[in-house]
């Protein structure tokens, strides 16, 4: 075992990670224009511009099994809000 296995027990969780102010205030800036991160995966009709979200792909896949139409599937990423 090494030291790092021996000093964190392996059910203690590691601290938050803090924002920096220059990333809080870019990410301020960036929700006042109507922007966000998103972290779930997105599945937009082409053609009613309707949108779903999704916590992985296998329930992306398994919704868009039973569509019909034009979708796109979408990364994690950025969201813009109209």
């Amino acid at each position: 075992m090494s030291v790092l296995q021996e000093e964190m027990p392996i059910n203690e969780k590691m601290p938050a990670k803090k924002k920096s102010k220059l990333r809080e205030e870019i990410e301020g800036l960036l929700k006042e224009k109507g922007i966000s991160r998103e972290e779930r995966i997105a599945v937009i009709s082409l053609d009613t511009k309707e949108a779903y979200y999704f916590d992985d792909y296998p329930q992306a896949l398994q919704f868009l099994k039973e569509k019909k139409g034009r979708w796109y599937l979408t990364t994690p990423g950025i969201r813009h809000q109209i």
